[in-house]
């Protein structure tokens, strides 16, 4: 799977795609170009799905107008047509980022829409509603990561618990800061947490290459986390 762009606005051309979009509200467009891994003919996504669960239980919860969950939570076989198959992979990375920055965000609703292109019949664009457009990307960075390795086999790991984790905390607490703002911070992380300090670093360099650390903002006091 390849990321070939993201980016922020209103795009009310595609408002009418999806009665639940709020109007005037902001989205992230993705454009995605999906591929089956070559290992796999076919992919048992409702297994995926269960792995899904154990890391964001709220997926669940999601309704969805295609129907995938549905499927999924009674294990309907999925078409094996190749492009089914990367339609139903791009369409879950979609349900993935709407869960993950809706957690972390404490949004009450959150609506998207996968559209695939024609030509070439691998890429699609996924727009998704986003109250933060920092949490929205590192979300897209984060679910594409982890449906990657879904796709080949692997479950979530405990990186990905602990991210999902530590994303959650620096948003509520610290309103996402620069690495070496929170780096100075690790004591106090670690020990709300209940991680080792180096732990601690070592995730928040994987949050700065990941894009979502702000240096431009202040310096808290510890008081406040």
């Amino acid at each position: 799977m390849d990321i070939k762009e993201i980016s922020y606005g209103e795009f009310p051309e595609i408002c009418g795609l999806n009665k639940r979009f709020k109007p005037g509200g902001r989205k992230l467009k993705v454009v995605l170009d999906v591929f089956v891994p070559r290992s796999k003919k076919k992919i048992n996504f409702s297994l995926i799905y269960r792995k899904l669960l154990k890391l964001l239980p709220t997926l669940e919860r999601h309704k969805c107008g295609e129907n995938l969950f549905n499927n999924l939570r009674n294990h309907k076989e999925i078409p094996s047509h190749k492009v089914e198959q990367i339609t139903h992979i791009a369409h879950l990375i979609e349900h993935v980022i709407i869960d993950l920055q809706s957690n972390v965000t404490k949004l009450n609703s959150c609506s998207g829409i996968t559209c695939g292109y024609k030509n070439p019949e691998h890429r699609f664009d996924l727009f998704i509603e986003c109250k933060e457009e920092k949490v929205g990307k590192f979300s897209v960075f984060f679910a594409v990561d982890l449906v990657k390795r879904l796709l080949v086999g692997k479950s979530p790991s405990k990186r990905d618990f602990r991210l999902v984790k530590l994303v959650k905390y620096l948003y509520r607490r610290t309103s996402l800061l620069g690495l070496n703002q929170l780096i100075s911070l690790q004591a106090k992380i670690a020990s709300d947490l209940g991680w080792t300090k180096r732990s601690v670093v070592s995730l928040l360099r994987e949050l700065e290459n990941f894009g979502l650390l702000d240096s431009k903002k202040a310096l808290p006091n510890l008081r406040s986390l």
